[in-house]
């Protein structure tokens, strides 16, 4: 483990791990940051065929503190690849941050195959993979202990809560959420990645993670 003022040069594996993080999360950090003028309302946003301020304010919040968690671990792994060390601080760091990421990702899970697409498509996931596999020793006891408890939260939610308020939990049930929400376009494009298919027998086409799916 590195002591409090202790440095560890980045070596290639690490220097991966940062320069990925720097162009994903610094990227989207600032791009949600700079978005004001251009982002479009969510449809969902419009009550009554007029945009709700409200609904439109709580839905920024929400996309500006994301932004906001993205900038500040990629600005941290930017740092690191500038000065090719890290102490244990930054690295740990690091680790809180994807857990955070994670644990949220694990407790807001959908139903059906869109879940898998989820946790496979998220590089916060494979990440800290990595970290746990090559730098989990270099970090405290407590650091390691605070990021088990953040991704068990999340699935602790998962089973808990995130199951219990859409019943049947499948994606056919989603669907018609997204469309009330979204409209036909965006549920069209969602659909494809679910593998939702229209005149498709649910009981023919089970999928993991989904109680009676209507996918593939």
């Amino acid at each position: 483990m590195l002591n409090a003022t202790e440095f560890m040069p980045v070596d290639t594996t690490l220097a991966v791990v940062l320069w990925i993080e720097v162009i994903v999360y610094m990227g989207i950090g600032i791009y949600e940051l700079v978005d004001d003028f251009h982002a479009k309302p969510k449809n969902w946003s419009h009550v009554n065929g007029q945009l709700n301020i409200w609904i439109d304010t709580q839905n920024k919040v929400g996309h500006k503190m994301h932004a906001a968690v993205c900038f500040l671990l990629g600005f941290v792994a930017l740092n690191g690849v500038i000065e090719g060390q890290i102490s244990r601080f930054e690295l740990e760091l690091l680790f809180v941050s994807l857990a955070l990421i994670t644990g949220v990702i694990w407790g807001l899970l959908p139903p059906g195959r869109l879940a898998v697409v989820t946790i496979v498509s998220k590089p916060e996931v494979w990440l800290q993979i990595v970290m746990y596999s090559f730098y989990a020793s270099l970090i405290r006891p407590e650091i390691i202990g605070l990021c088990v408890v953040l991704n068990a939260w999340g699935v602790l939610v998962y089973f808990t809560h995130q199951r219990q308020i859409l019943k049947p939990f499948t994606y056919a049930n989603l669907r018609e959420h997204i469309l009330a929400a979204e409209g036909e376009d965006v549920l069209a494009k969602i659909d494809k990645v679910a593998g939702y298919q229209h005149g498709i027998n649910p009981s023919t086409s089970p999928s993991a993670l989904d109680d009676s799916p209507g996918n593939t």
